[in-house]
Formats: structure tokens, sequence, C-alpha cells
């Protein structure tokens, strides 16, 4: 292969790169020194491992890139450069921190894991009550399709987990499809392209493929149907928790938490993260002591990370607190996250409590 010889031109832009390159690592190195006091005082749990890091790193650039793919076919004008480079430039803009799109993927990263360990130490036994998921005919089969649709689209063939964008908020989907037409106009603005034309193109390209996501295929809105018709039939007791917690369906888990504490998806969700929260949660539900402690401690042990307190110590300390916290009392804290989330911080920094 014929490599041409380097010139003084070539030779100074090596340069120039080189010096760039050494700036970055300063900078970079200044940064995680200034950090380094705060991340090392955070406990263990609150870090974030390399297999969720690698994970959701993969959610978030197939997410910007589903972004650019609609704003591509949806306007000539954003059509230009070579696709699939929008990711590196939304990351290196620090475009990530402006937006929801880096919580909503760890969080569905972690709930991939979870979920395929909740499977895994619950074996080949199904759950008590789960059959009901997945009825062949009768009342709820339209609202069971529904969900299995929803969970088969969050999950790749390879069985790694997929973030559809109708599943991002609707308010991190609006900066996303934004940002991601700003990555591509400042192409076309290089090329010369008429400024007041590319931004007004631009703005109907993100209007039109935002309009284009129907929020009713999500996860959410599909186990929130369902765990409504199961309440309707009273058949939200729970044995249904319980199986659904060790088949490791965690949406479906959480709209059925959510319909029986009045609380919205996403708050139940949050709380199926931690395992003192899951118990408050459950208390609130008024679940029996004995299938809650079954939960508490299937909960602790797929969460569990190999490091800290054991999961099962830290199960038993807590469903021996369960019966002593009243439901009532659970409920009311529970029920806190519907407030107005500045009332609700205000309300406990002037209590000197948490919420």
């Amino acid at each position: 292969m014929h490599v041409p010889p380097s010139g003084p031109i070539d030779s100074q832009a090596s340069a120039d790169a080189l010096l760039v390159a050494s700036l970055q690592a300063a900078a970079l190195l200044g940064e995680r020194s200034a950090t380094a006091g705060v991340a090392l005082a955070r406990p263990p749990a609150f870090g974030i491992d390399d297999e969720a890091r690698a994970r959701a790193g993969s959610l978030i650039a197939a997410a910007i890139a589903a972004a650019e793919t609609a704003l591509r076919a949806a306007e000539p004008l954003l059509d230009v450069g070579a696709t699939g480079a929008v990711v590196d430039r939304f990351i290196q803009a620090g475009l990530l921190a402006q937006s929801g799109l880096a919580a909503a993927a760890l969080l569905r990263a972690e709930e991939h894991r979870l979920a395929a360990a909740l499977v895994r130490d619950a074996g080949e036994t199904e759950g008590p009550g789960v059959q009901r998921l997945d009825p062949i005919g009768g009342d709820f089969a339209a609202e069971s399709f529904a969900v299995r649709a929803a969970e088969a689209a969050r999950t790749e063939r390879t069985g790694d987990p997929l973030l559809p964008l109708h599943d991002i908020t609707a308010e991190d989907r609006h900066a996303l499809f934004w940002q991601v037409a700003a990555c591509l106009a400042t192409v076309s603005l290089a090329e010369a392209v008429s400024e007041e034309a590319l931004h007004r193109a631009a703005g109907a390209a993100v209007a039109r493929t935002l309009a284009a996501i129907d929020d009713g295929e999500g996860i959410a809105p599909a186990a929130m149907q369902l765990a409504r018709r199961l309440d309707d039939a009273h058949q939200l007791d729970d044995r249904l928790l319980a199986g659904t917690l060790a088949a490791g369906r965690i949406a479906s888990l959480a709209a059925m938490l959510a319909v029986r504490a009045g609380i919205p998806f996403d708050d139940a969700r949050a709380m199926l993260t931690d395992p003192a929260r899951f118990a408050v949660l459950l208390r609130a539900c008024d679940v029996d002591r004995g299938i809650a402690a079954a939960m508490i401690l299937a909960l602790a042990l797929g969460l569990d990370r190999g490091f800290g307190v054991d999961p099962a110590e830290a199960a038993a300390r807590l469903v021996d607190a369960y019966e002593r916290l009243p439901v009532d009392r659970a409920r009311g804290e529970v029920r806190r996250v519907r407030l107005e989330p500045l009332y609700r911080d205000a309300l406990a920094a002037l209590s000197d409590r948490p919420c």
C-alpha cells in the first residue's frame, strides 16, 4: 500500500493533535482529582460498576443513534456527514449531562441485571400465581399480550437490554431529539447551508419525529393497564406479586405495586432499587409478612453486588422491622412522592427528615 510522504503541513497537524490530546488529558486528570474526595466518600453501593457502565453506555449510544436515524430520514438538510458520528459529538460536547438519558439508561441496565438475578435465584420453579399474567384467552389476554410485546421490545435476541424511545420520558425524549438535531445542524452549517432555513427545517423535523412515537407502546402504560384490570377483578393479590418478582418481571411488579399503593409507575419502580424502600412499599400495600419476607430477601439477593453487609442479614433486619411499621404510616411515606417535588423537598428540609 502506498503511503504518501508527510509534508510540513501534515507534521504541523500531527504536532497540534498531540498537544491537544495532552491538554485534554491534563484537564481530565484535574477534574478527576477534584472529584476524588466526593467519589471516595460515597458508599460503594452508590457507585456504577463496569457491567452497568458498559450496558448503560450501549443503551445511550443506541438511543442517540435511533434519534439520528429518524431525523436524517425526516429532513434532507440534516442528512449530512458520516452516519453514526453524532454519538461521539453528543457525548464530547457534554450534552449527556443536560438530559435524563443517562439516568434512564442506567435504570434500564440495572433493571435488566436484577431481573436476570431474580430468575437465576428462583430456579426452574414458577412463582405462585404468575401464570395469571399470561392467560390463554380469558378476560386479560389482550392486556397480557400488550405487556409481553412491550417486554420483547426491551430485550434483544441476544438477551441484552434495549431502551426503546417510547420508554424514555417525554421530557427527556424532547431534549434528546433537539440535541441530536443540533449535532446534525452544525455539520450542515459548516457546508454553508442557509442558517434560517436550516433551523426551521430542524424544528419541523423534530416535531414530526417526536409525533411519530407512540407513548402507548411503552412498558409503563401496558403494565399499568394489566395491573388495573387485575385489580378490578380482585386478582391483584400477594401471591401474584411474589410470583411476578420471582419471574423477574420488574416492570409488571412495579405497576402492580403502583396500583395497590396508589402511586405513579415510575415512583413504584424507583422503590424496587433498594430493599429498604421495597419493604416500605410492600408494607404500604399490606402484603402478608411471610410473603413480604420472601420478597424482601429475594430482592436483596438480586441487588447484591458482592460487597458490604450480607444481603440475607440486611433482609432479616428489614423483615424484623416490617410488622412494627404501621400500614398507615408506610402508606403516608410512600404517597409523599405524589407531592410537588419542590414542596416535598422543602418539607423534608424543614422537618430534618428524609422524604
